[in-house]
């Protein structure tokens, strides 16, 4: 699944879905985000406003919160039908720590077997984007660990069955949220039908090296 991606040329774009105290902390990034590393993630605050917070993408799961540095394999993707019941995640849903992974595109690499691209384009890696361009946001659920350093937060990111057109390049889909719901993610509705998958013309592609 996903493990690398385009991180937003403007974070701004994301406050006007958003419950924001302006002057909203605009990030630029145009660099590529990656699994294991630190990432600039929208959450909720204690006041209730949605900000943008440093996370290591890789989530330590809440058994570890004691001694943080004995987790030695982090988890980087969570399903959405199963988060809520699964030990490493559980605790995390019920309290609702939600986050959104801002994006440009997610790269993907074309699973073996596909002829969506041809023949010719075996193995081929994708920067997968929104067709109509607006915002591109992904769900994702974060664990905060008290340490004597500060507070560590960690996520992971949410995946779900793809549809029959992403279903040709990969077996999971990152949970795309539309931007009318961003808000209600973070604020933790669960009313939200992130399970279903991307429409087919909902996502653009262009091959990257």
């Amino acid at each position: 699944m996903c493990g690398k991606y385009g991180g937003p040329a403007e974070m701004a774009v994301y406050a006007g879905y958003l419950a924001v105290d302006p002057p909203f902390r605009n990030l630029k990034n145009e660099d590529t985000m990656l699994a294991g590393k630190k990432v600039d993630l929208l959450a909720r605050n204690s006041q209730g406003l949605h900000v943008p917070k440093e996370m290591e993408w890789g989530l330590i799961p809440p058994r570890y919160n004691a001694a943080p540095e004995l987790c030695d394999k982090r988890l980087f993707h969570a399903r959405i039908e199963t988060a809520h019941q699964l030990e490493s995640f559980r605790e995390l849903w019920r309290r609702k720590w939600r986050c959104l992974f801002p994006m440009d595109a997610f790269h993907q690499k074309v699973k073996a077997g596909s002829d969506l691209f041809g023949k010719g384009a075996k193995g081929a890696k994708l920067a997968i984007s929104r067709t109509d361009g607006l915002p591109l946001g992904v769900a994702g659920i974060y664990n905060a660990i008290k340490t004597d350093k500060g507070l560590l937060l960690t996520a992971a990111m949410l995946t779900r069955d793809p549809g029959p057109r992403m279903a040709q390049i990969h077996d999971r889909e990152p949970v795309v949220v539309e931007p009318k719901d961003f808000a209600a993610w973070l604020d933790g509705a669960d009313t939200l039908d992130l399970r279903s998958p991307w429409a087919d013309d909902g996502f653009t592609y262009r091959m990257v090296a």
